[in-house]
């Protein structure tokens, strides 16, 4: 991202900070080799928060509209992203526990006191992206074919020159 931001994240959450934003699909790095084209973007809203067990957290929301390829007929396809996902902080040091117990909408993280938040929004996007991108079957568009049309060869046209002899 252009202005990167970096929040003590045990602070923000105590403090019940929220930062909310907008930003260009562009500026994500690693989200751009993944995708069709980089048009577009993507709201964000991180909100931290102390349980009343007294632990830290905290909750991205992300909404966003991406072009994939479509790996049916390697066109653009729009996939509509919306995730909600918790984080526990964690102190730097202890283990964070076993993934595959843990509820699905949380994760445990450990807690940073430099938190880039351009990097934790990036990472959930990734991580949400369907595996494989297509239309809905039928949907698809043609291939489009380069070239003039006088250039484009079928299989079997050579054979028509046997068939005048």
């Amino acid at each position: 991202m252009a202005d990167r931001v970096a929040i003590d994240s045990v602070v923000f959450a105590r403090n019940a900070n929220e930062l909310r934003a907008t930003v260009p699909v562009a500026d994500m790095p690693r989200l751009r080799d993944v995708l069709y084209d980089q048009s577009g973007h993507m709201s964000y809203t991180l909100a931290g928060a102390v349980s009343k067990d007294g632990i830290a957290s905290l909750r991205l929301t992300i909404s966003a509209g991406l072009m994939m390829t479509c790996q049916r007929c390697l066109g653009p396809v729009l996939v509509q992203l919306q995730s909600v996902r918790s984080f526990e902080l964690v102190p730097q040091g202890e283990e964070l526990g076993d993934p595959a117990e843990e509820p699905d909408e949380i994760e445990r993280i450990h807690a940073d006191p430099a938190l880039d938040v351009s990097t934790l929004i990036e990472d959930e996007v990734i991580l949400c992206l369907p595996m494989i991108a297509g239309h809905e079957p039928g949907k698809c568009s043609p291939p489009v074919m380069v070239g003039a049309e006088d250039e484009i060869k079928l299989p079997f046209s050579s054979l028509a020159v046997l068939r005048r002899h």
